[in-house]
Parts: structure tokens; sequence; C-alpha cells
């Protein structure tokens, strides 16, 4: 984000460097950061600034992306510079001459985390957005209300909105969103639903505390994934959409995610998931208000305000374990064995990067009309209630299905909830599951052997009980007890088909575990 150069004239500050003085030329330096309007904030325990980045979209592309810097003592110098004119006192009776800052006022600075007078910085957009009240935020720079920075490119045009928008300006914008989805292979109508949602969402995500994970899935490469999060990236950002790949590992997803919240896109996807995604750290970021980041190299935690609409992709993916019920599915299917080869005369990105403003207003449109003409809640949605109210209802009220829909088909296919059905169902068919059976003595009733009439023994007694505990606690060695508990200890509680898990005494593997009635 280039910058102005700085007027080095009389209307700046003086600021005279004197031994013994740093603290007081410390603040003297912060007051003319402030007095000069410098785009210095704090986020996290660290002072940063509006920045544009190039970054890794989908494809091997790249993307300029918006985000946040964190500054640096060079950083610091070269705003103190622009900011007042510093001067060391003069030996003779001239005038004192003109010195650069001193390193160390740059570093006091730095270190004053808590003290700070520079404004809290929630986030950084590119695009008009909703505030909580209804009221609309199109003036570029810092707002205090959101505590959001409002980055407008050069030529930014947008459409006026009604101040009250009437259910007909709400079809008409949701049939202009609706104009750009005609080409993608979606399953159902609750697709299509989850994908306006995931065109809606980051515009309007500084009015929430917290937003879905939008995941977009299909059998085969070439089906339009990574294309449909660009959609949404162009309409809120005017680029394509920064992506991090996605490992198997699960500390590499969490620094690759840790790097895209820490920079401050404000939206960024997780791309070619394969496999199953879940992992605590994308909860949070799916989920929490404020959130708690280690960066890479260092030992310090920085607890962010979390304003990211986060997406993901995948090629026959799956959420799972606590990520069923904060993940929007979106699924696509061309039906052809090369959909990559696909041919299209409409290029919806283009048409969005025309005319970008056009799509706000339509989305911002939605949200206002919805809310002017007082519609009913749907049924409750924990942890979303901001998106319920700007997304979700506004979208059922126009007809389409309910998007939250998809959270109970993640529910019927994840497999830890496939897991534990089975395992509750064949630790209840063995002989003491209702008096409790330690970890030690299920896995022997599973490798149990079941005698002949001869008295030989032949196969399982329980092979159901046996087959389940090798998908949790099976390994080179056989089933391991250890890890039985823990998986146990792990999923107490959770309610399946109307029964759990409930520890009787002990802890981990010589704990009683038993099946109770919830």
């Amino acid at each position: 984000m280039p910058e102005p150069a700085p007027d080095r004239g009389n209307a700046l500050p003086e600021i005279l460097v004197s031994p013994g003085c740093l603290p007081e030329t410390a603040t003297q330096a912060e007051s003319a950061l402030l007095r000069a309007n410098a785009p210095i904030f704090q986020r996290g325990g660290a002072l940063v600034r509006p920045a544009t980045f190039t970054v890794r979209a989908s494809g091997g592309r790249e993307t300029q992306a918006i985000g946040l810097l964190q500054l640096t003592v060079t950083a610091m110098i070269d705003r103190m510079a622009r900011a007042a004119i510093w001067q060391r006192p003069s030996k003779s009776k001239k005038e004192d001459p003109i010195i650069d800052p001193p390193g160390e006022v740059a570093r006091i600075i730095l270190s004053r985390a808590g003290e700070w007078r520079f404004l809290n910085l929630a986030g950084v957009i590119t695009a008009p957005c909703l505030r909580r009240d209804g009221s609309l935020l199109v003036e570029p720079g810092y707002d205090r209300e959101t505590r959001m920075f409002l980055a407008l490119p050069p030529g930014f045009r947008m459409p006026a909105i009604p101040e009250r928008p009437t259910k007909a300006d709400a079809q008409a914008a949701l049939a202009k969103l609706d104009a750009l989805l005609g080409g993608f292979p979606f399953v159902t109508a609750l697709d299509r639903s989850v994908a306006l949602s995931a065109l809606m969402t980051p515009i309007l995500r500084p009015a929430m505390d917290a937003a879905p994970f939008h995941f977009i899935v299909a059998p085969a490469p070439g089906s339009g994934k990574s294309y449909l999060v660009d959609l949404a990236s162009a309409i809120a950002t005017g680029q394509v959409c920064p992506v991090s790949n996605v490992s198997t590992n699960p500390e590499e997803l969490e620094k690759n995610l840790t790097g895209l919240l820490l920079a401050g896109f404000a939206v960024a996807s997780l791309d070619n998931i394969e496999g199953e995604v879940g992992g605590s750290l994308l909860c949070q970021a799916t989920e929490r208000p404020m959130i708690r980041l280690r960066p890479l190299g260092t030992s310090q935690i920085a607890t962010i305000e979390n304003t990211a609409t986060i997406f993901g992709t995948g090629n026959n993916a799956v959420v799972t374990g606590d990520m069923v019920r904060r993940a929007l599915v979106c699924n696509l299917d061309a039906g052809v064995e090369r959909p990559e080869l696909r041919h299209f005369d409409f290029d919806p990105l283009k048409t969005i990067l025309e005319n970008r403003g056009a799509f706000i207003a339509a989305i911002l449109t939605i949200a206002r009309a919805w809310r002017v003409a007082g519609g009913p809640d749907q049924s409750p949605l924990a942890s979303y209630s901001d998106w319920r109210r700007l997304v979700r209802d506004p979208l059922i009220w126009l007809g389409q299905p309910d998007a939250a829909g998809s959270m109970e088909q993640n529910r019927a296919g994840d497999p830890e909830l496939t897991e534990l059905r089975s395992m509750l169902a064949a630790w209840a068919a063995v002989p003491g599951a209702r008096g409790g059976l330690t970890a030690r003595e299920a896995i022997a009733l599973a490798e149990k052997r079941a005698p002949t009439v001869m008295g030989e023994p032949t196969g399982l007694a329980w092979p159901a009980l046996a087959e389940a505990l090798e998908g949790v606690c099976g390994d080179r060695g056989g089933l391991n007890p250890r890890r039985l508990g823990v998986w146990l200890r792990t999923h107490a509680g959770r309610v399946v088909d109307k029964k759990r898990f409930t520890a009787r005494s002990g802890h981990a593997d010589i704990a009683r575990w038993a099946i109770t009635d919830a």
C-alpha cells in the first residue's frame, strides 16, 4: 500500500535528542506519530500496519492480498523520520543539526506493549461492509466502531443502497449473485445455497463474531472448487484467494493456518485437503471471536481478534470431529471423467472484477432488506448467531434451502461419529458392559476365541468388538490398552443414538467404562 511522501517542512514537530532522556524522547516520538496519523495500530501485542503482500493462489498462481505487517525497528525508524524533524543539541550557539531518528528510541516504542496509545485494530478489509447496528461502513480508513481499516482501491465505485430496501430489492440482488453460479455442477439445491453463503459471508464478516468454515468438495480435480472460492474472494478483496496447501501433518496445518491468521487476510483458503479435516486451531478459527496464536519461531502467545473467513477445498475429503458443526460443505460433481476439460462461455470472475461494487451492493442490500423487514428468526444455531441473522436467515427468507442443513449432512457422514457408534454397539453386546469394562478387559474379550463343542478355539467370540477396537487402538503390536483408554476419555459423554460412554471410576486405561443412557 504506497503512501504519499511526508511533508518535511515546518509543519512537522521538532524532537531534540538529548542524552539521558530516552523515555521522554520515545513518548514525544509516539505523540508525533499519532499527530501525523501514521497507519500504525496495535494488534496481538505487536504494532502493525496495513500492507500489500504477494502470496500464493490456487493452481500455482500468485495474488495480491491486503494484510497486516508487524513493524520492525527499521520500519519504526522510517515512520519516525516521516513524522518529525530530529535534531541533536548543538555544541555551539548555532542551529541544532538534523539527525536520523535513533534506533534506541524505536526499540523503546516497540517494547511498550500495554502502554501504547495507538488504536486497536481488528483487521483490514477492502470492501464496504455492514456494521452491527445495520449502518454502512463506506469511508476509507480506520473505523472506531468496528476497529477495522477499510482500504479501498483507487477508482472503486459502488451503487447506492436504498436506506430501506424491500424484499423485491433483495430478490433482485440475490438473482444477481445467483447468476454467477450458473456453470457450477452443484449436486443439490442445498449445495448452491452454501455457495451463496460463501459469496456473502466475507462481505458481512466484520459484523459477525464468528463465521463457519466453507468447504468446497468434489470427487475429482477440475470441478470448480478453487474457482468458487476465488469468486468469493474477488467480491470481498478484488483479487483471487490466498491459499495454503494442507499437509497431512497436523502440526504443519497449524503452522500454515497460524501464518494466514496473523497476516490478517480477510479471506484465506486451505487448498487441496485430503482425507479428513479438523484440528483444534481450525475449530477455534471458525468459532472464536478471539484466538491465541504462537508465531513461528517464538515462545510468545499473541491474542488477536478473529475477523477472517476461512475456506477449504478438497477431493473426496470430509470434515470430522468437532469440525462437523462448524463447517458448511458445498458438493460439486461434474459427472464426467475429465471435468477440467469442460468449456464455458461465461466468465463470472471477469464479470465480478469489471463491476465489483455492484456485487458488494447486492450482498449489503440482502442483509439490510431482511433487517428492515424484521424477518423472524429461524431455528437457533450455536456459535453462529450473527452469521444466522446476516446470511442464513435472509437466504431462507428469499426461498433458498437452509445452508445450515449441511451441518446435519456432515454429522451423518462424520467418520468419528461412525466410529463411536460402532464402538458403542459392539461394547454393549459383550458381557459386563452395563457394569463397566476396563480397557484391558475389553481388549481381552476382543481377543478371546470361541470354543467348539470339542473345546478347540475357533473364531473370535466377539468379532464386532475386535473390529471396532482395531480401528481405534490397533497398532503393530496388537490392540493397545493405553491408546484405547485415551480414546475412551476423549469420547466420554458424547451422545450417539441416546447412548454414551461413562467412566465409573479410575483414570485412563484403569477406569471402568460403562454405556449409559443419555
